[in-house]
């Protein structure tokens, strides 16, 4: 094969193949996720930040030195050590990402963060949360495709209305643990789906499965809940040809190396979680969150106290709006199609109805108890990791009402005008969140009081897009990262060969 042929069979394996599209996807949202960076935010992300910083640069896991990124309050202590208040994984995840930086160009544009504006390597770190993002939402796109059957459309549509449509862009863009989150959580389903759908449980999906699953209490505590429902639907929907595999010898013998694979895999970043506790903490179960000061914040001493929110004040504000908190339907309003959506996937699976919605129910409560569901931030962002759930009736929504529709008729004139007036509605809400958020902060009266004049754009997007310079940064990391998966592909062809 020649090399044009060659170029034309991967232009159309890009445009016209699911994991061609998704790779796009990816691509397409890593980059504008990136461009949106502006350093760190405040004293969470900062937490974040500095544990890379230990990790990397001192080898420790104590953020003493880097207290002040924490703004002397996102903290963890144990005697006079003091240790980021927030698990380990989003840090162990951006540390080899920021450990880069030393091999790398460094950026050309300097971002104005709030700490550590004066160590150009941040950016590497932050870059973490834009390929965590990216990879959800492209594993939500072969998601929808491969395990739901949906069209190419509506999965697309859907894809795009997670993406930019929602909290994800805003999290996809600074380092908390919502990106890395969604990104373990999307990668446990995909598999999990997959497994149901094979009927067996293969090595190594078993093993990246229990990576998947053992790494989200890792990145944030609340996931165990997520293991304890996907542990669940595991068991039920594995049961049966568990027992049936058990009367032949060979296929016993592959099933029970598939369940130690899978214990395995999610031991190895549990027992990392556990070990983490008892070097910082003294106990193997002592939380971070248990040792935080406790006169700043007493709500986080006891269990009872961090959901002690009502659920007649948490519930509408994390769906609706109350206490200055701009819930889920009114930030972005796409997701109500969810709810047209919601008869057509539990038409299509009632198992998975309730794997998916009951999951997010689950969340949707917890979080509407948490003591902060509000925590300055005015944007439900707990529930980030968990959106693309919903997100899946939203998909089928597309899918049986618009997606379908092939005749330029009026009533599929106003479907698409309230898909696309959703769409665009719910993007312009997350563009203006993010220009208002920390270190964004965008000021009303620099904009002079006219519609649409070029200086108001320039503003806007300048704002929400500071970080636009350094995208060849991306690009480095990017391309290396598929120059060795193009690598492993050809030497795997040629070793089969």
């Amino acid at each position: 094969m020649s090399l044009t042929d060659k170029i034309k069979a991967f232009r159309t394996w890009l445009t016209q193949s699911d994991p061609g599209i998704a790779l796009l996807l990816f691509l397409l949202t890593s980059w504008v996720y990136f461009a949106t960076i502006t350093g760190v935010t405040s004293s969470n992300d900062g937490g974040h930040h500095a544990l890379v910083r230990a990790i990397v640069e001192r080898g420790s896991f104590e953020i003493s030195p880097y207290l002040a990124f924490t703004e002397n309050q996102d903290y963890a202590f144990n005697g006079d050590r003091r240790f980021s208040h927030n698990p380990p994984g989003t840090a162990l995840m951006a540390a080899p990402i920021y450990a880069l930086s030393y091999i790398s160009p460094l950026p050309t544009h300097r971002l104005p963060s709030k700490h550590d504006p004066d160590n150009p390597r941040m950016v590497y770190a932050v870059a973490t949360a834009a390929l965590a993002a990216g990879g959800a939402i492209a594993l939500f796109f072969l998601t929808l495709r491969r395990h739901f059957e949906l069209s190419r459309t509506a999965a697309l549509l859907a894809g795009l209305g997670l993406a930019f449509g929602t909290t994800m862009w805003k999290y996809g863009s600074v380092l908390f643990s919502h990106a890395p989150s969604a990104m373990a959580l999307w990668l446990a389903l995909y598999l999990i789906l997959e497994i149901e759908k094979k009927d067996r449980l293969d090595l190594p999906q078993a093993i990246l499965l229990g990576l998947a699953l053992g790494i989200a209490p890792l990145i944030e505590y609340t996931n165990v809940l997520w293991i304890g429902i996907a542990g669940i639907y595991l068991a039920l929907m594995l049961a049966r040809p568990f027992f049936r595999a058990m009367a032949s010898p060979k296929e016993r013998n592959a099933w029970m190396t598939g369940l130690i694979g899978l214990v395995a895999g999610a031991a190895i970043p549990l027992g990392f979680l556990l070990i983490y506790n008892t070097l910082n903490f003294g106990g193997p179960l002592e939380l971070s969150g248990h040792h935080v000061d406790p006169a700043r914040w007493p709500q986080a001493m006891t269990l009872q106290s961090q959901f002690s929110t009502p659920l007649t004040v948490g519930l509408p504000a994390m769906l609706f709006y109350d206490g200055n908190n701009q819930g889920l339907f009114l930030l972005s309003p796409i997701t109500l199609l969810g709810i047209a959506g919601l008869w057509p996937l539990y038409h299509y699976s009632r198992r998975r109805f309730i794997l998916l919605l009951g999951s997010f129910a689950v969340f949707v409560i917890v979080f509407s108890a948490y003591w902060a569901f509000n925590p300055m931030t005015n944007d439900t962002r707990y529930l980030t990791p968990f959106l693309g759930l919903w997100f899946v009736p939203v998909g089928f929504w597309i899918d049986r009402h618009y997606a379908e529709k092939s005749t330029s008729t009026l009533p599929t004139l106003m479907l698409s005008l309230l898909l696309y007036g959703l769409l665009f509605l719910s993007i312009r809400n997350q563009f203006m969140h993010i220009a208002f958020s920390w270190n964004y902060d965008l000021s009303l009266s620099s904009l002079r009081p006219m519609a649409t004049p070029l200086d108001n754009i320039a503003i806007l997007l300048g704002t929400v897009f500071r970080n636009t310079a350094n995208l060849p940064l991306l690009w480095l990391i990017e391309g290396s990262g598929l120059l060795i998966g193009l690598g492993i592909v050809v030497l795997k062809s040629r070793i089969k060969a």
